[in-house]
């Protein structure tokens, strides 16, 4: 793993600073808990400045790959890690939008202190892994609407009495 590289909110410029890597997924280790095997590859760019409007921004880019267990097949697969993800640094909870203020396009995250790269990195992953990992290629599984005997309503039953007099 390379050194730790950190973002100090208080310190960011409009010029902003790019941090570049490869992590190998099994380094880190929260997301190690959530893979078949440590090998793989995070690719990721981390540009971290002010915009136009003195907003602290973080844009995180990973392009690479990990691997999962199928939850179907208990088979090791390759799942592709693709993701474009844009945070605003705020410094306290005070400052975070109302929810209908929010944009879907970015989250905003309380960072009153500097923030570990590797560590953004890393939470990212993990919540753009699936919740329930399936190999690529499978067939769906089949709805589980096994019918159920049956059980004649009590009305029915006593519709019945009545029809037989």
């Amino acid at each position: 793993m390379s050194s730790p590289q950190t973002i100090d909110p208080e310190r960011l410029t409009p010029k902003g600073t790019v941090f570049e890597g490869v992590l190998r997924p099994g380094d880190l280790e929260n997301l190690s808990e959530a893979l078949a095997l440590p090998d793989g590859e995070l690719r990721y760019r981390v540009t971290a400045r002010l915009d136009g409007t003195q907003r602290r921004t973080v844009s995180c880019i990973i392009n690479g790959f990990v691997f999962l267990t199928c939850q179907s097949t208990s088979e090791v697969f390759r799942h592709e890690v693709t993701l474009d993800d844009r945070l605003v640094l705020v410094g306290s909870e005070e400052e975070l939008p109302a929810f209908e203020e929010e944009s879907d396009r970015e989250d905003f995250v309380v960072a009153a202190s500097p923030v570990d790269v590797h560590s953004l990195v890393e939470e990212a992953v993990i919540l753009a892994l699936p919740m329930v990992p399936r190999k690529p290629g499978l067939a769906e599984p089949p709805e589980t609407t096994a019918e159920k005997p049956q059980k004649p309503s009590s009305f029915a039953a006593l519709a019945g009495l009545k029809k037989t007099k």
